[in-house]
């Protein structure tokens, strides 16, 4: 089935980065396109889809699949066997930087034809994503964004970075 995915280095050990993706108020910070309301452990939870030029968001049951500290964690949303979303990040490093792998898979009967409309726009999209959680983490860690698109970084944190 169809999958993106987009390898990165983040400055930083495992842990913080692992926290920035599991925390809630550490995911409201950096703003990822779907918020999940526990991502703390396995299990069902709610998403909630905030995508740019959407006037609403919109809710859906998920359910957080594989949570293994500091390592990897996965969670996916959709009608099983019909159309189902998968967002991973693998985590590998120590204290001087951290390997993200951060995939997003589309499973089910109607995933080829929804890839074949959806799959470039979902890449920028975890592009995007990815340049804000590494704004993120170096703003925590008072340090210059170094190597991510300047222009898709949200204001909030271009001010903080300077």
């Amino acid at each position: 089935m169809p999958e993106i995915t987009i390898s990165r280095v983040f400055h930083g050990p495992p842990l913080r980065i692992w926290s920035a993706l599991i925390e809630p108020e550490h995911r409201q910070a950096w703003r990822p396109m779907i918020q999940l309301d526990d991502a703390s452990q396995v299990g069902e939870t709610q998403c909630t889809f905030a995508f740019p030029g959407w006037s609403r968001s919109v809710r859906s049951p998920a359910e957080v699949d594989h949570l293994d500290k500091p390592r990897a964690f996965a969670w996916s949303c959709g009608i099983p066997h019909v159309f189902m979303i998968e967002e991973r990040f693998e985590l590998q490093g120590d204290d001087g930087g951290t390997t993200v792998s951060h995939s997003c898979a589309l499973r089910g009967l109607l995933s080829l034809p929804i890839a074949a409309m959806v799959l470039r726009r979902l890449r920028v999209l975890m592009i995007e994503a990815d340049d804000r959680l590494a704004a993120y983490l170096h703003w925590r860690a008072g340090q210059a964004v170094r190597g991510a698109d300047r222009r898709r970084i949200a204001q909030h944190y271009r001010r903080k970075v300077r």
